[in-house]
């Protein structure tokens, strides 16, 4: 179950095409949010949707 979650993630980080500068923006403003630790990890949320 892992490693299918795994791949589903794997696929959609992988960009099928160039992102529009909006997007870009997007992309950047996340990494920063996850440099600074503010996401919450996998994990609790799939405990969330299981609950």
């Amino acid at each position: 179950m892992m490693r299918r979650d795994i791949e589903e993630i794997k696929v959609m980080l992988v960009p099928e095409v160039v992102p529009t500068k909006e997007e870009a923006k997007a992309i950047e403003r996340g990494r920063k949010e996850f440099a600074r630790g503010e996401f919450e990890e996998w994990k609790e949320i799939r405990k969330r949707a299981v609950s």
